[in-house]
C-alpha cells in the first residue's frame, strides 16, 4: 500500500526546484493533480528559463549521421529489424558540410547523433574553429 501524501502542489514544486528530485509518490501526486499544479509549475519554469537564458533564443541543429541501429525497439522506425527503412551513413565530408552549414546559419549548438549516442558542441562565438572541435573517426 502506498503511503498517504498530504502536501500542496506548491510545496512539491518548490521541493523539486530545490532538491532536483521527488519520491515516486510525490511525482504521482503532481501527475494526478496536474490541473491544479499547472499554473504554478509554468510560472516557476518561466522564471527559471529567464534566469538561465534571459530573453535570448537558442537554435540547435541535429546531424544524424547514420540511421543504422543495433537496438530493436518496437516503437522505433529505424529499429534493427525494420527492413523497410532506407538506411544511410554520412561520410566524414558530409558531416563536416552539415556542420559548416550549421555554422553559417549561426546555430547555437550542433548535436551529432548516432545510435542514440549524442555529442553536443557549443558554438564559441569568440573563436569558433569547427574543424578542431569535431572529432570524427
Amino acid at each position: 500500500m502506498q503511503k498517504q501524501l498530504i502536501v500542496t502542489c506548491k510545496e512539491l514544486i518548490d521541493k523539486l526546484e530545490k532538491e532536483n528530485k521527488l519520491s515516486y509518490e510525490e511525482y504521482l501526486y503532481l501527475i494526478k493533480n496536474r490541473d491544479k499544479c499547472a499554473n504554478y509549475l509554468y510560472d516557476k519554469a518561466s522564471k527559471m528559463r529567464e534566469k538561465i537564458y534571459g530573453n535570448k533564443i537558442y537554435i540547435r541543429g541535429l546531424i544524424e549521421f547514420s540511421n543504422y541501429c543495433k537496438n530493436d525497439c518496437l516503437y522505433c522506425g529505424i529499429r534493427r529489424s525494420n527492413n523497410r527503412a532506407e538506411r544511410y551513413r554520412l561520410t566524414k565530408e558530409e558531416i563536416l558540410e552539415c556542420a559548416e552549414e550549421g555554422y553559417k546559419l549561426r546555430l547555437s549548438y550542433i548535436c551529432y547523433a548516432k545510435w542514440r549516442r549524442y555529442v553536443f558542441y557549443r558554438r564559441n562565438t569568440n573563436n569558433y574553429n569547427k574543424r578542431n572541435k569535431i572529432k570524427i573517426s
